[in-house]
């Protein structure tokens, strides 16, 4: 079922910087939201009434009534049901909407430049930082030469140094972190390919990537913030089951299980 914040959600890369203003304010805030009058909301984005007005018929609802009608329904709901339940039901839509998302094609033309690559910098930052390190963990195990790269600085430095046959993952919910593309950029002008984990379309980072693979914005509704981090694990799931699926990798995987548990590492690390 597509609700009112995940309508938001799936054309926020498609609206203008005002009306992101006003987005993030509801998908951050529903219930106050909900509870508030068109000149109040207008005053705490900084954005006209005119300007809400048209991003109610952008978001499907004929009018400021309906968007706020639709919001306190909506924010009803997740008030009657306690925290298991919602992030129950978060998660199960998480993983209904992430299937089919990132398309066989782009999935097959992601693995085949990681196959081929002579060097992997998987780069993120805050957050998306965590999935590059975890995804340059899945690789290093399996052998590829691989690294992750989460600070801004070293980026950019690494990036000079790319070279042609060198691939870089790059891991960015809104394709458009500043020093993340400023490094991406450098790396594609000296002969690097990109793959982007993104979750929305038409942004710098998607311009320059040869394959994108889609994440998912999570819907910010109080409390709860989540979304990203499942629907990439997801896809970091694909990526090193994809090539476990190779005797090799899967011999090269097992030695490193063998030395992390071997008695001798697990003396030396107590």
């Amino acid at each position: 079922m597509v609700t009112l914040l995940k309508e938001i959600q799936s054309r926020y890369s498609s609206l203008s910087e005002k009306e992101r203003s006003l987005a993030d304010y509801l998908l951050a805030s529903p219930i106050e939201a909900s509870q508030s009058n068109i000149k109040d909301i207008a005053a705490k984005t900084d954005i006209s009434v005119a300007t809400i007005t048209r991003f109610c018929k952008k978001v499907s609802c004929r009018n400021f009534v309906e968007l706020k009608i639709k919001l306190a329904r909506e924010a009803y709901q997740d008030g009657k049901d306690n925290v298991d339940s919602q992030l129950k039901l978060q998660y199960e839509d998480i993983l209904h909407d992430i299937q089919g998302l990132s398309g066989q094609r782009a999935l097959e033309e992601a693995m085949q430049l990681i196959k081929t690559a002579k060097n992997i910098y998987i780069y993120g930052l805050g957050s998306s930082g965590l999935a590059a390190q975890e995804l340059n963990y899945r690789l290093s195990r399996m052998g590829f030469a691989s690294e992750a790269v989460t600070d801004p600085h070293l980026m950019i430095i690494r990036s000079a140094l790319f070279q042609e046959g060198d691939l870089l993952l790059a891991f960015s919910r809104s394709g458009q972190t500043r020093d993340l593309l400023h490094s991406v950029m450098e790396a594609k002008n000296n002969g690097a390919k990109v793959v982007s984990f993104t979750a929305y379309g038409d942004t710098p980072l998607t311009k320059l990537s040869e394959a994108v693979l889609w994440t998912i914005h999570p819907i910010r509704t109080g409390y709860i913030s989540t979304g990203l981090d499942l629907s990439v694990l997801y896809l970091i799931d694909r990526i090193s089951l994809f090539f476990l699926q190779d005797k090799k990798r899967q011999e090269t995987y097992q030695k490193t299980v063998t030395a992390i548990s071997s008695e001798a590492y697990i003396e030396n690390n107590r």
